[in-house]
């Protein structure tokens, strides 16, 4: 399985968090497989699209409720070295391009430090850039039918927090609704804090700030990117200071803050939670898919979900793997659809693909697709990239990427596979 990615500037103090999630049985799904996008095709606004992602961040191609894909690229032989874009309907439309001048903010100038867009159900394309030409030098922005906006930039005043000042943005969710939380770093004097902020109904509001009272003792010391569904609930993971619990995962509703699960809390299969995913799945139903690191328990480290407040074990380490093997490592994020579907990318001992990704079905855990499959064009996959990870839509499709192998065989790309009806 690949090395860990490394964590991003707003998780580097979480000491409480990891990667993905799933269920537990073995039978193979066929899926229909769709190519979205490939190296070497014609890009929208000019160029030839090359890579999807960077060497440091994992490949994020969020989907839709109605199988739209979102996506990053770069850019080789146009005017522009990279961009975001969208699959709609078979076609791929730009986003938005390096160059782009947005009204009021000046001219984005890249998105390759944070290349991890969210996606609304109506197509709407949430992002992180950096801003040239203004007052701003990077900011959170919405596109929607050709029109950039922005939701928050640079410099402007940090809600909730007195004298306080936006100083770094990134790692945005979109909700069906079009609310969108975020991360920022808050700049007050000579201090920095993190927080996690919701712009809602025009406006911004603080969720929670560096320093703030936790559910169960102490304070905020860190977060993890927030996650949020259709009914407005934002979930996330946080490191806590002072004599309490080091961690946990809290969900926020209408202005209330609770902690669900803790570090130290017992698990279903014995022993306690360590650690937890650094960035959460959450369903509309309010259920959270998270990975977790285990002590004193009979394996390592599980997937989990919890439902109405009681953590239940999705898959383990040792797990029949479906198609055939042993689980021996997760991916890197839990991946949940709006109706409760998780999927995940794994890697597989003594299975017939190192490394597959799955999908939870009515009986069990079913597998997607997986390094040895032939894509559409017939070229086999040799890698699902070097940080895989994917993405579920309200009926199950999931996305994924592919790429070559460290001395270049194999297709890359990103696409979506379909279960079966």
């Amino acid at each position: 399985m690949p090395p860990r990615q490394p964590r991003p500037r707003h998780a580097r103090a979480l000491a409480t968090l990891l990667v993905i999630g799933l269920l537990t049985t073995a039978a193979d799904e066929p899926s229909r497989l769709r190519r979205v996008v490939a190296t070497g095709e014609a890009a929208p606004g000019g160029g030839v699209f090359d890579r999807f992602g960077t060497e440091s961040m994992p490949i994020v191609a969020p989907m839709n409720a109605r199988g739209d894909v979102a996506f990053f690229a770069t850019l080789g032989r146009g005017d522009a070295g990279e961009g975001l874009f969208l699959w709609s309907r078979s076609r791929v439309t730009a986003v938005a391009r390096e160059g782009d001048p947005v009204a009021g903010a000046g001219r984005l100038s890249g998105f390759g430090k944070h290349p991890a867009p969210a996606l609304g159900d109506d197509g709407t394309v949430v992002f992180a850039a950096a801003i040239a030409g203004g007052r701003a030098v990077e900011g959170i922005f919405t596109s929607h039918g050709g029109r950039v906006r922005p939701v928050a930039l640079s410099g402007g005043a940090a809600p909730g927090v007195a004298a306080g000042v936006l100083a770094a943005l990134d790692a945005p969710a979109i909700n069906a609704r079009g609310d969108v939380a975020f991360l920022a770093t808050v700049r007050r004097g000579r201090e920095s804090l993190e927080a996690v902020l919701l712009f809602t109904r025009g406006a911004l509001q603080k969720i929670v700030v560096q320093g703030d009272p936790a559910p169960t003792g102490g304070s905020f010391a860190a977060f993890g990117p927030p996650s949020m569904n259709r009914e407005g609930t934002v979930a996330f993971g946080a490191a806590v200071e002072g004599k309490a619990v080091p961690g946990g995962i809290f969900l926020w509703r209408a202005g209330r803050l609770q902690m669900i699960l803790g570090a130290g809390d017992e698990t279903p299969i014995g022993g306690i939670f360590a650690k937890f995913s650094e960035r959460l799945g959450l369903s509309d139903a309010g259920m959270v898919a998270f990975h977790g690191l285990l002590k004193g328990a009979p394996v390592a480290a599980g997937i989990f979900a919890i439902e109405d407040g009681r953590p239940r074990v999705i898959a383990r380490l040792g797990d029949p793997a479906p198609g055939g093997g042993r689980f021996s490592n997760f991916g890197l994020w839990p991946a949940v659809g709006a109706a409760g579907v998780i999927a995940f990318a794994a890697s597989v001992d003594d299975g017939p693909s190192p490394l597959i990704v799955a999908r939870t079905g009515a009986d069990g855990l079913r597998r997607v697709v997986g390094v040895g499959d032939a894509l559409p064009g017939g070229a086999r996959i040799t890698s699902l990239t070097l940080l895989p990870v994917v993405s579920v839509s309200g009926t199950g499709a999931v996305s994924f990427a592919v790429a070559p192998t460290a001395t270049g065989e194999g297709p890359e790309g990103v696409f979506v596979a379909a279960p079966e009806p």
